[in-house]
């Protein structure tokens, strides 16, 4: 398995909230690797870990990719892309909870956009 280049990140939308979602379909599976990316989004969502995702804000058109070890050779690259105007804090239970759906609900990994915010 590689996760050298499996993606999880959010994206944007209009003034009515808007979901699209969907699996990619090639690559590694997670298998043994689901628990270690699960907490890799744990630490990455915490606003008091330095680097996170929730650290600090967004601002207009910005994604923020970490790419993170899981086991050996294995790693994941999330990213979470802000389309909406101005500057915004994502919170950590929002940041947990979309990039583990991407990580739970397909086995190769996802991409979804809720409202203005882009997981991959």
């Amino acid at each position: 398995m590689q996760f050298t280049t499996l993606f999880l990140a959010i994206g944007s939308a209009a003034v009515v909230p808007q979901a699209l979602a969907g699996c990619y379909t090639g690559g590694d599976i997670w298998g043994a690797e689901r628990g270690y990316a699960e907490q890799a989004v744990d630490g990455l969502c915490n606003s008091a870990n330095e680097g996170g995702f929730t650290q600090t804000s967004f601002v207009s058109g910005q994604t923020k990719a970490i790419c993170a070890p899981l086991t050996g050779e294995k790693k994941v690259d999330l990213s979470i892309h802000w389309g909406g105007t101005g500057t915004i804090d994502l919170g950590d239970g929002d940041c947990n909870l979309r990039l583990k759906n991407e990580i739970n609900g397909c086995e190769h990994g996802g991409d979804s956009t809720i409202d203005n915010w882009r997981f991959m």
